[in-house]
C-alpha cells in the first residue's frame, strides 16, 4: 500500500495497491419508479463506484456535487481510520471490512459512504459485490429503500458493512472454539495460525471502536434533519456495534486464554522431558560412585580376584538402579 508523504491538504492520492478500472453506476428512485442512468423527476440517486483506479473521473464526478476536497482525500486514502463525520449538507462514512477465505486467507475491503442531500456515494476499492444485495433489494422494490430517501439508504448500507463484519466475527468465534479442541486434544499443536487471527481480531477492533467513538462525537447527531426521522435505525446501529465490540473482546479475551494453554503445554512438555533426564541422572550417581571406586588402583580388593566379580559388580549396580526407581515410585514423582 503507498503513502502519501509531503503533500498539502486536500490532495487526492490513491492509496490503494489494486488500482481497479472504475465503474460509475447511477440508480435513480423516486418511490413510483427507478431507473439505471437515465434521471427521473424528484429522484432520490445512488452513485455507486466500483474500483478506484481513475480518480480523475470520481474527482471530477464529486466536484459536479461541490464535495469538498478534504472529503475526497479521504475517499482515496485507504489507511483512513474507520469513522463518521458531518461535511455540509450530509455525512461521510468509512468502513473495513474483514472476510475470511477457504484457503484460510483474510480479504480486506475498504468502502466510503457520502450523504450529500439526496444522493448517497458508496465507493468500492474492489468490484467485490458486497453492495450487490442492497442494489438487488432496491431494484426489486424489496423492504422501504425506494419509498424513502437517500438518508436511509445511507444508514442502509452502513448496517450492511456492519452485519458483514458480524457475520466474520462468528466465523472467528467457530475458529477460535475449532482451535481450543485441537489444543486440548493435541498438546504440540503450533499455533502460528491463531496468532493470524489474533491481529486480525485486534484490527477490527480497533476499527469498531474508531468508528463507535467518531459516532458518539456527533454530539446532536439525533437531532441532524439526515438523521432525525431514523433515530430508531442509528440507536440499533449503536446496539449492534457495542455488540460487536464486546465479542471481540470475548474472542482476544479467548485467544489470550489458548496461548496460555498452548504455553502451559510446551512449559508440561519440557518439565516431563527434565524430570526424564533427572531421574536418569540420579539413578547414575551412585553407579558413577561404585565406578569410580572400583576404578581406583587398590593392590588389595578381594573382588579383583573372584572370577565372577565382573557379574556381581552388574548385579549391585542393577539392584541399586532398580532400588532407586522404586523409591521414586514411592514418592511419585514420576
Amino acid at each position: 500500500m503507498e503513502f502519501k508523504k509531503s503533500l498539502p491538504p486536500g490532495t487526492v492520492f490513491n492509496t490503494s495497491d489494486k488500482k481497479m478500472a472504475t465503474k460509475i453506476k447511477k440508480i435513480y428512485y423516486n418511490g413510483n419508479q427507478i431507473s439505471v442512468d437515465a434521471p427521473i423527476a424528484d429522484s432520490q440517486i445512488w452513485v455507486k463506484v466500483s474500483g478506484l483506479g481513475d480518480s480523475q473521473k470520481i474527482v471530477e464526478e464529486l466536484r459536479n456535487s461541490n464535495i469538498d476536497y478534504l472529503v475526497i482525500e479521504d475517499i482515496f486514502n485507504l489507511t483512513q481510520r474507520a469513522k463518521i463525520e458531518e461535511i455540509e449538507n450530509g455525512f461521510l462514512a468509512v468502513l473495513k471490512i474483514t472476510s475470511y477465505n477457504k484457503d484460510k486467507s483474510f480479504t480486506h475491503e475498504y468502502l466510503s459512504i457520502i450523504l450529500k442531500d439526496n444522493i448517497v456515494y458508496s465507493f468500492d476499492e474492489d468490484d467485490t459485490g458486497i453492495l450487490n444485495i442492497i442494489e438487488d433489494r432496491l431494484m426489486a422494490n424489496q423492504g422501504k429503500l425506494q419509498s424513502y430517501p437517500a438518508k436511509f439508504l445511507f444508514y442502509t448500507i452502513i448496517d450492511t458493512l456492519i452485519d458483514i463484519n458480524i457475520l466474520f466475527e462468528n466465523e472467528i468465534g467457530r475458529l477460535i472454539i475449532d482451535w481450543e479442541d485441537k489444543i486440548l486434544v493435541d498438546k504440540k499443536k503450533e499455533i502460528n495460525d491463531l496468532h493470524q487471527i489474533r491481529k486480525e481480531v485486534l484490527l477490527m477492533r480497533t476499527h469498531t471502536l474508531s468508528f463507535i467513538k467518531s459516532l458518539e462525537i456527533i454530539k446532536d447527531i439525533y437531532k441532524h434533519p439526515a438523521i432525525l426521522e431514523f433515530k430508531k435505525y442509528y440507536l440499533d446501529l449503536f446496539d449492534h456495534l457495542y455488540r460487536l465490540s464486546d465479542r471481540l473482546n470475548i474472542d482476544l479475551e479467548n485467544i489470550r486464554t489458548l496461548n496460555d494453554i498452548h504455553q502451559n503445554n510446551i512449559n508440561e512438555r519440557t518439565n516431563s522431558i527434565m524430570k526424564i533426564l533427572t531421574i536418569f541422572s540420579a539413578t547414575f550417581i551412585p553407579l558413577s560412585f561404585l565406578a569410580g571406586v572400583f576404578g581406583m588402583n587398590f593392590v588389595y580388593m578381594d573382588i579383583f580376584n573372584n572370577p565372577n566379580g565382573v557379574w556381581i559388580f552388574i548385579g549391585i549396580c542393577i539392584t541399586i538402579f532398580i532400588l532407586m526407581l522404586g523409591f521414586f515410585k514411592y514418592k511419585k514423582w514420576f
